[in-house]
């Protein structure tokens, strides 16, 4: 059955009326689907972006408080971030600072997404040369030394790079980085070294901990040591009111425990120092396993015969002028 020709007059104008009014009506049904359809990519993309951007900054923050406490005497420089329509790459650097030089350090990027969960992309780490038979093989990041800490309770092999310092002559600075004996308060450690000291390390660690690394020294037959990198503590400041930057060290630990990226690994090295909560968080309850200091070699020599010292790793050398 012919429809145009059982509903439509056979008047040509009114059913040419009619074919325009169609073609009016799909021309504006396809506007009206164009025009919500931008309005919904608009809007999906200004929220989404906005929803990324506050997640962005909030991360920022946190990872900026992490490494804070995170790395051996390691400065955050700073975070670039480039944005793209649904992601961001972040950039942050970081630099050493030997009395007061800035030695450039590693760097780590990051992706952010509008959904999922951000991921690091490439971070730059330290590389070991030598020999695979010997228990010890130095670590270097561009050409530079990167210092190693043994715990008190880890039977490694000792090693003493002052007597490499002692052969330098005083137009270098360098980084030196100590490990004690036992654990020793803020106090006690600041009076020794004094300003010297640039950074200070916390034993944050489990018994746990400590097994499974004579356990590997055990089964391995290589020595264990902690790379500055990945060692906790805080920078020094020379304010006695803040215990020498410990109270911060304290407030950056609580901050962390809030956050959900940083909140499990803030609660288990809160746990570790205050021994499962058996001690108060507290600047004065710090233990003090080992600390970074800094100077020209005739001032490093200074420290030679400290009696608690178990090791001394050599780190970062560079010009004084």
């Amino acid at each position: 059955m012919n429809e145009d020709n059982e509903f439509l007059p056979k008047d040509p104008d009114f059913r040419e009326l009619v074919k325009k009014a169609k073609r009016n009506s799909i021309l504006r049904i396809i506007v009206i689907s164009l025009i919500i359809s931008i309005v919904v990519v608009t809007a999906f993309y200004f929220i989404g972006n906005f929803i990324m951007k506050s997640k962005i900054n909030e991360e920022v923050r946190n990872d900026a408080i992490w490494h804070s406490i995170h790395g051996a005497n390691i400065v955050e420089q700073g975070t670039s971030i480039n944005y793209s329509l649904f992601s961001a790459t972040s950039k942050t650097e970081f630099f050493k600072k030997v009395n007061d030089i800035p030695v450039p350090w590693t760097s780590v990027e990051k992706v952010y997404y509008i959904f999922g969960q951000s991921k690091i992309v490439t971070s730059g780490g330290a590389i070991g040369t030598g020999n695979v038979e010997k228990k010890r093989i130095p670590m270097y990041f561009s050409g530079e030394r990167v210092i190693e800490f043994i715990h008190p309770k880890v039977n490694a092999s000792l090693f003493d790079d002052r007597s490499i310092v002692s052969n330098m002559d005083d137009d270098k600075i360098v980084e030196l980085a100590l490990s004690f004996d036992k654990g020793y308060k803020v106090t006690d450690i600041q009076k020794i070294f004094n300003k010297n000291i640039s950074w200070f390390w916390v034993n944050t660690y489990s018994q746990s901990d400590i097994k499974d690394y004579n356990d590997f020294i055990k089964e391995t037959g290589k020595d264990f040591t902690i790379i500055g990198d990945d060692a906790i503590g805080f920078h020094y400041n020379n304010q006695p009111e803040s215990n020498w930057g410990a109270e911060s060290f304290i407030r950056n630990l609580k901050a962390l425990k809030q956050n959900g990226s940083y909140k499990d690994l803030a609660d288990k090295i809160i746990q570790n120092i205050t021994h499962n909560n058996k001690e108060k968080l507290s600047a004065e309850n710090l233990e003090i396993i080992g600390v970074v200091i800094t100077g020209t070699p005739s001032e490093i020599e200074k420290f030679n015969n400290v009696p608690f010292v178990r090791a001394a790793s050599l780190g970062v050398t560079t010009d004084r002028y």
